[in-house]
C-alpha cells in the first residue's frame, strides 16, 4: 500500500464522524439565528427611538410656534386709522 492511499473507516466511525460534523452545523446555525434575531430587535429599538425624536422635535416646533404668535394677554390692539397727511413744508 502506498501513504498516499486513504483507508478506510470502519462504520461506526464514520457514523460518528457525520454525528459530530451535523451537530456542529447546528449549532452554527443557531447561532446565526440568534445574532440575526438580536439584529432586529436592535433594528427595531433603533426604529422607535428616531419616532420618539421626531415626536419631541415635533411638538417643540408647535409649542415654539404656537408661541411666537399668540398675542399677548390682556393686551390691546390700537388701529392707526390712515389720516390726512401733513402739508410738505
Amino acid at each position: 500500500m502506498d501513504e498516499n492511499d486513504t483507508r478506510q473507516e470502519p462504520s461506526g466511525q464514520q457514523d460518528a464522524q457525520r454525528d459530530l460534523e451535523q451537530r456542529a452545523l447546528r449549532n452554527v446555525r443557531g447561532l446565526v439565528d440568534r445574532i440575526q434575531a438580536e439584529d432586529e430587535a436592535k433594528r427595531k429599538s433603533q426604529k422607535w427611538v428616531v419616532g420618539v425624536l421626531v415626536a419631541v422635535v415635533a411638538a417643540t416646533a408647535a409649542v415654539f410656534v404656537v408661541g411666537v404668535n399668540r398675542k399677548p394677554a390682556g393686551t390691546e390692539e390700537i388701529v392707526v386709522a390712515p389720516g390726512n397727511k401733513a402739508p410738505a413744508r
